[in-house]
C-alpha cells in the first residue's frame, strides 16, 4: 500500500473507531459551508459499499461531507455505476485510496446463499453467486461469513481487472485499494487482507 493511502485508511478506521465507540464529529454545516462545499470537492477515498440502508460510509467512517466519493450498490459488486464512481474518483480527483466494504448480514449473500438464483440484477446477481461458489471451495465452518469476505475481494479483483484508470493508478502506484467488511452488530470496519498481482496496464 502506499504511504498516502495507508494515512487515509488509517484516518478512516479512526473515524469507524469514534462511530462505534459513540463518539463521532459533530458535523453541523453552517450556510457558508454549505455553499462553499457546492463549488469544490476532495474526496479521500473513492469507497464502493452495499446499498443497505444501515451501511452509509460517510456515517460509518465518520467523515463529512465532501470527502468520499460512494457508490452503492446491492452486494458491493463491480457495477458499471461503481466503475464509473471509480473512473471519476481515481482519474478526476486522484484519490489515493479506494475501498470495497462488504458487510455482514448483506441480503444479496444471503439470497444467492439461499439458492435464489432469480429476479432483477442480472449478471451482478451471477457475480455475487460466484463468490459463493469461492467460499465453498475453502470448506468454511461460516458460508455466510466466507461467502460475504469473497464477494468483497471478487470486486476488488474484477476492478483492479476491468477498470483501465483504476489499472494504470495501481501499477503507477499512485492509488491502494483495500476490501473491508462492516460487521453490523458492533459498528466496527475490518480490512481483509487484500492482495493483487499487477502484471502491467493493456
Amino acid at each position: 500500500m502506499i504511504p498516502e493511502a495507508e494515512r487515509t485508511l488509517n484516518r478512516l478506521l479512526e473515524g469507524n473507531q469514534r462511530f462505534y465507540t459513540g463518539r463521532p464529529n459533530p458535523n453541523a454545516y453552517s450556510r457558508e459551508q454549505i455553499a462553499e462545499l457546492a463549488t469544490h470537492q476532495t474526496p479521500i477515498a473513492g469507497v464502493v459499499a452495499c446499498s443497505d440502508s444501515r451501511v452509509t460510509p460517510e456515517v460509518v467512517f465518520d467523515e463529512p461531507l465532501g470527502s468520499l466519493f460512494a457508490s452503492r450498490v446491492p452486494g458491493n459488486v463491480a457495477s458499471d455505476s461503481a466503475k464509473w464512481m471509480l473512473e471519476l474518483a481515481v482519474g478526476e480527483f486522484k484519490v489515493p485510496l479506494v475501498v470495497v466494504m462488504g458487510h455482514t448480514g448483506c441480503l444479496a449473500v444471503g439470497q444467492l446463499l439461499d439458492g435464489d438464483k432469480g429476479g432483477a440484477g442480472g449478471l451482478h446477481r451471477f457475480s455475487v453467486l460466484s463468490a459463493v461458489y469461492r467460499a465453498r471451495q475453502k470448506n468454511t465452518d461460516d458460508l455466510y461469513r466466507t461467502s460475504i469476505e469473497e464477494n468483497v475481494l471478487q470486486t476488488v479483483e474484477h476492478l483492479a481487472r476491468d477498470l483501465f484508470t483504476l489499472r494504470r493508478a495501481l501499477v503507477e502506484k499512485r492509488t491502494s485499494i483495500v476490501g473491508a467488511v462492516y460487521h453490523m452488530e458492533t459498528g466496527e470496519v475490518e480490512v481483509l487482507p487484500t492482495n493483487i498481482e499487477m502484471y502491467g496496464v493493456f
